[in-house]
């Protein structure tokens, strides 16, 4: 395993891990201890449970990060697509692992600019020929993904075209910074407010591939990945979004 700069490598009695300086010995201990991260967040006594692809959690956290949040998601990586029933949340173990990838990309996004949350850790857990793995995040504070804005029963006061115009600003971001998102939907894009600002937040990276300095990445892939998202997610629960929300998308990645 080859974190990124910054990041310790932590190992115990099977998994491999992973963190940040400052959280080293707190996930040495925690592996030590025989929990995994997924476990310890899901028993936490305050821990707030969040849906995705699987159940995630959001944490106090035990050292400050990066950014200084309040809280971590502590997320459990599971399969997509027509391999989820064959391998649930199990992966291959060969190559880089899911975690080391994400906390690369995440940290290339940044250092480019690009709104996306500090990866504080990384664990993965030997199984035969496969590996399970957990990747520990700070919390966008007061976020909501694109999908809950615009098509769950969502009470916050995020305004829907303001929340479309920034993702489409954050996947110009993306194309001129060199970070090409092979997974780029709905519901790894969180909208927050800050300052008076609507900002978009780029999450879930460990598909994401970073282009050398000075290379653009390709943004019609991204826009149309996001596009066919919300037109399923129209079909799902029959609203449509209207004219001017699809202008105002299209605004924001044409400027």
């Amino acid at each position: 395993m080859t974190p990124p700069r910054g990041y310790t490598e932590v190992q115990a009695a099977g998994p491999r891990g992973f963190a940040l300086e400052a959280a080293a010995e707190w996930l040495r201990g925690l592996l030590r201890a025989g929990s995994t991260a997924y476990e310890w967040a899901a028993a936490h006594p305050e821990a707030l449970s969040m849906s995705g692809r699987g159940r995630v959690y959001a944490v106090p956290a035990p050292v400050r990060g990066p950014d200084a949040r309040a809280r971590w998601v502590v997320r459990h990586y599971h399969r997509g697509g027509w391999v989820r029933p064959l391998l649930e949340d199990r992966y291959l173990a060969a190559g880089s692992p899911r975690p080391e990838r994400e906390a690369h990309a995440a940290s290339a996004a940044r250092a480019r600019g690009i709104p996306t949350p500090a990866v504080i850790a990384g664990v993965t857990y030997p199984a035969g020929a496969f590996y399970r793995a957990d990747l520990i995040t700070e919390l966008i504070p007061e976020g909501a993904d694109l999908g809950e804005i615009l098509f769950a029963p969502y009470d916050g006061a995020t305004p829907r075209i303001e929340a479309l115009r920034a993702s489409g600003r954050l996947i110009r971001r993306l194309e001129l910074a060199g970070v090409h998102h092979l997974d780029l939907n709905a519901k790894n894009i969180v909208i927050s407010i800050g300052e008076g600002q609507v900002e978009a937040h780029m999450v879930d990276l460990d598909r994401c591939r970073v282009r050398m300095e000075g290379v653009a990445a390709p943004a019609f892939p991204m826009r149309r990945r996001l596009a066919r998202s919300l037109r399923k997610l129209e079909r799902r629960t029959q609203s449509p979004l209207a004219g001017e929300e699809w202008e105002a998308l299209a605004r924001g990645w044409e400027h």
